[in-house]
């Protein structure tokens, strides 16, 4: 049985990867910037989480703004208590950025994010946070 071929999309050129790498470093400076400098509770600018708003749950990355904001001010404690997911999931982002940057300069660097089964044990992990820490005696347990 023979596999359909698809066809190749189209990859941006060198001086237009290096605009959007540079761009979205600097977006990314910008925002971590807002959030040392400014507490995200009460912020306008800040995202709100909607299902927390509509139904007074926490998903996944309830307290993500929070717990950051307590990183950069060197409080691992706060930040753990906020969202330990952030905290657990913070070394695998660093990890796949580097093999997308190694990757791109031709070294092979796994990367368990460009696997499916990888995606699938994040996401089933976020899912499971996200149930765990509505429960009662879990919220208790992280403080909350």
């Amino acid at each position: 049985m023979d596999t359909p071929i698809l066809p190749r999309m189209p990859t941006p050129s060198g001086r237009l990867t290096r605009w959007l790498w540079l761009g979205g470093g600097l977006v990314g400076a910008t925002g971590l910037f807002l959030l040392w400098r400014f507490e995200p509770e009460g912020q306008f600018f800040f995202p709100r989480c909607f299902l927390h708003a509509a139904t007074g749950l926490e998903c996944p990355g309830c307290g993500g703004l929070r717990a950051t904001h307590a990183l950069l001010h060197g409080d691992i404690a706060a930040a753990w208590r906020l969202n330990p997911m952030l905290l657990l999931g913070l070394p695998l982002v660093a990890w796949s950025v580097a093999a997308v940057a190694a990757a791109r300069r031709g070294w092979r660097w796994p990367n368990p994010l460009a696997h499916p089964a990888g995606v699938a044990l994040a996401v089933s992990a976020a899912l499971l946070f996200g149930v765990l820490r509505n429960l009662p005696p879990v919220r208790q347990w992280l403080g909350g």
